[in-house]
Formats: structure tokens, sequence, C-alpha cells
């Protein structure tokens, strides 16, 4: 359950768990009242131990309704593709995962269905995000390409965006993140406490190779989250960010609740104003 700083439940989540495996989930948000904004229905299957395809039907208090299915592609217990599909498109996202010879994440290569105009014409393109994954003891090294392709499959004209991210893990949590392009530089740093993560599910590890680059991916829960951003504009005075997790916990070291703070210092006094409220129930 996700409560904002007022207290009224913005969104909840519901698993449908059985021997392990996710069959299906429920997602309802709200509006400001209390009344229903919308749902997002998950429906899973599964090939052995390994999930196959989901389901996806979102529905809006407007009437408004939204199919797409997610369609995974395992060898050698790895996923190799993911392919998402949206009512009766007839192109699809793909997402392609490759990985180093000990087993660790290589590249991830998506690949989006899009549209493009000039001239008074509509064409066809793709969107491409190529990341490459380099992996130094405690430290993946990440570069992210961005560019994208007409109808024939060709590089169309125009620069390629380039990021790269260094990601720094101590005890199986993610403790300090880089992000760098040529018009700006953050670093954030993250403290966590010593108990279970209940983000962090065998499945995710499953469908989601790259789950390692978010904290929700850490072994134990965030405690303090602090960035510093250096753009063009301001290199001799950068702005930082800084938030305060706070948790009670159950009995089995997995937390109950969780409060979020932005922390902030006004005529020398430091504050905390709470931003959100997480309820977990097991």
């Amino acid at each position: 359950v996700n409560k904002g700083s007022s207290g009224n439940i913005s969104y909840e989540t519901s698993f449908n768990i059985q021997g392990g495996k996710i069959l299906s989930s429920t997602s309802t948000s709200y509006k400001p009242d209390g009344s229903v904004e919308s749902k997002l229905l998950r429906s899973f299957s599964y090939e052995g131990d390994y999930p196959k395809e989901v389901t996806y039907t979102k529905s809006r208090s407007n009437g408004e309704k939204e199919n797409f299915t997610e369609t995974h592609s395992f060898v050698d217990g790895k996923l190799k593709t993911t392919t998402r599909k949206y009512g009766t498109a007839h192109r699809a996202t793909t997402t392609t995962y490759s990985y180093h010879s000990d087993g660790k994440l290589a590249k991830v290569l998506v690949e989006s269905p899009g549209y493009a105009g000039q001239n008074g014409q509509t064409e066809e393109i793709t969107f491409v995000r190529e990341t490459d994954y380099t992996h130094t003891g405690n430290v993946i090294s990440v570069a992210e390409k961005r560019y994208t392709k007409d109808a024939q499959g060709n590089k169309r004209d125009g620069n390629t965006s380039l990021t790269t991210y260094t990601y720094t893990f101590e005890n199986e949590n993610l403790i300090k993140v880089t992000e760098s392009t040529t018009d700006h530089e953050s670093t954030t740093e993250y403290t966590y406490d010593g108990k279970n993560n209940p983000n962090l599910q065998n499945f995710i590890k499953l469908v989601k190779p790259d789950y390692f680059i978010s904290t929700s991916g850490s072994k134990n829960n965030i405690l303090t989250q602090k960035t510093t951003y250096k753009g063009d504009h301001n290199n001799a005075n950068p702005y930082v960010s800084e938030y305060v997790h706070e948790y009670t916990y159950a009995d089995n070291n997995y937390p109950l609740t969780q409060k979020i703070f932005y922390k902030k210092t006004e005529n020398g006094v430091e504050k905390k104003d709470l931003l959100q409220i997480f309820e977990y129930t097991y």
C-alpha cells in the first residue's frame, strides 16, 4: 500500500502466490477523493520454473481499457528475449539480453516501435537503446546508446545520445551510482539497514536480469539517499537532494511500514518533509 503525505491511499498492489510462483496480481490507483482511478490486472503463466507469459489488462474509471502481453524466452536458465505487444498492434517492443562467458549480464538491446513525421509524411521507425555492461570486482560500468532506425532497419540521421553509468556494490547492496552525459553529471549514494528487502524476489531476478541497477534489487532496505547534480549551469554550486527512509519491522525482519522523507535545511535548522508511506502485509 502506497500512501501520500496526507495518509490517503494512492496505490496498492496484491499478489496471488502459490508454490513460490506469482500467479496473478491486482494494482489499484486511487484519486485524491478515494475513488478508484484505474486497475491493472496481471495474469502469469509458466513453463516449468520460468515465467512464459504475462497478460496485462488495465481499466480506467472513464471506461478506457488497455491490454498488452509480455512473452519471455529463456535459454539455459537465463532470459534471452522479452516481447511486449499492445492489443492489436502489428509491431512489438523486443528486449534481447546477452551474457558474458561467466554468466553475468553483458548487453541489453531494446527495440521499440514508433513513428516520425517529415514533410507531411509519416513513417514507421524503431527506437533503439543499447546498454553494455562491464563487470570489475564490485563495480559495474555501463554505456547506454540511444538512436533510431528507419523502416528498412538503417540507422537514421541524427545524434546518438550516450550516457555512462558506474554502479558500486557492497554486501549485495547498491551503494553508489554515477551518471554522466555531455551536459551533466550526478552522483547518488545510498545507505541500508540490515533487514530483508521485500522487493527482491526471485521472479524479478528472472525477468529483469538488470535488477541490480536499482535499490529495489538490493539485499537490504535503503535508509538514506543523497544525490549531487552538476550541469553546465551549476558546476560551481551543484544541486544536492537528500531523502531519508524510516521503517517498522515484523518479527521475520521484513518491513511493515516505510516512510520516505525529503531532508532539507531552513535557516540552519534541519527538517524532514514526509512524502510517502508504504505498508506491507505478508
